[in-house]
């Protein structure tokens, strides 16, 4: 008898730069304005949501329910678009997450046209085990030693610009210690295994939140979440929950699969990697959200 099906909380950060419907010049002052009429879209459709209005210190509800709408200073201050990030509450996985993400395209597409297709924006993804669980030491560490050892393997599934972005560098060329380490499984699993705490670990697997998959989180003082930053710019729906379930069933596929545990190595291809994050992502109901070949989700093939 199939068991619960497994359950985590997700969290998405998406960048775009977006030229309204109606423009109101100058549109370089007129940030704040678009950013409240975007809260208001989604508050019209049923959704919690606030901005910033870029009056004051920024501020957010720490209880992360509703929809943030923001400015991101990496997207710079162009003339003929509102830089915007749009960050969204702590969702589920057992419940209808995807329709959220509907529903805020949705607004989007009232207030702006589609988002360009710009190399500066990406997508965040957090990811933690529920709104009131965290991930245990054990289980972090589990993650940590699939990041590092499939790392060539990742950045083969991801879009080209972001393989080599200043914003998401991999993992092992972030740390002075995994670069140490120099790929040798063993001495990556030892350091790892090390860690007696999430705060060690999260220094061994990083010397700054630029990287790939980002620990500052898991610290006991801070949300839990292991931070996903490797996605696309996004301009639909599609494409962000494709990019959402990526990283919830990658941070599964690594705890079913559990290679910390021999010091192994059990996904010998990218395609065998990515069979295992597909599998991840049926036994989670997250499977239609995902392509059948990964080429279509690197869009190296149409």
């Amino acid at each position: 008898m199939a068991g619960p099906t497994p359950r985590y909380t997700l969290g998405v950060e998406i960048e775009v730069l977006v030229e309204p419907h109606k423009i109101r010049p100058p549109l370089h002052e007129k940030h704040a304005l678009y950013y409240e009429l975007l809260a208001k879209a989604l508050r019209n459709r049923g959704l919690k949501a606030q901005h910033n209005d870029l009056t004051q210190r920024e501020w957010r509800s720490s209880n992360y329910n509703e929809w943030y709408i923001t400015k991101d200073g990496s997207l710079g201050n162009p003339d003929n678009l509102i830089p915007t990030e749009a960050v969204s509450p702590i969702l589920d996985t057992a419940a209808d997450w995807d329709q959220e993400i509907d529903v805020f395209w949705d607004a989007m597409r009232a207030v702006f046209h589609m988002p360009q297709r710009a190399g500066t924006c990406g997508s965040h993804v957090h990811v933690s085990r529920g709104r009131n669980a965290r991930f245990t030491l054990a289980e972090l560490k589990t993650i940590a030693y699939g990041i590092v050892v499939y790392e060539d393997r990742v950045m083969e599934l991801l879009m080209a610009y972001r393989q080599d972005n200043a914003y998401c560098k991999p993992n092992s060329k972030n740390s002075f210690r995994l670069q140490r380490a120099g790929g040798n499984r063993v001495l990556i699993a030892n350091m790892i295994r090390s860690a007696a705490t999430p705060e060690a670990l999260r220094d061994i697997m990083q010397n700054s939140r630029y990287v790939l998959w980002n620990f500052d989180n898991v610290a006991a003082n801070k949300s839990g979440t292991i931070e996903f930053r490797g996605g696309r710019f996004l301009r639909g729906e599609v494409r962000t929950k494709r990019w959402m379930t990526f990283a919830v069933a990658f941070i599964h596929a690594m705890l079913r699969m559990n290679d910390l545990a021999t010091n192994g190595l059990s996904a010998g291809s990218t395609a065998a990697l990515y069979s295992e994050i597909k599998r991840a992502a049926q036994q989670l109901g997250m499977g239609e959200f995902l392509p059948k070949k990964f080429g279509v989700l690197n869009e190296t093939l149409p």
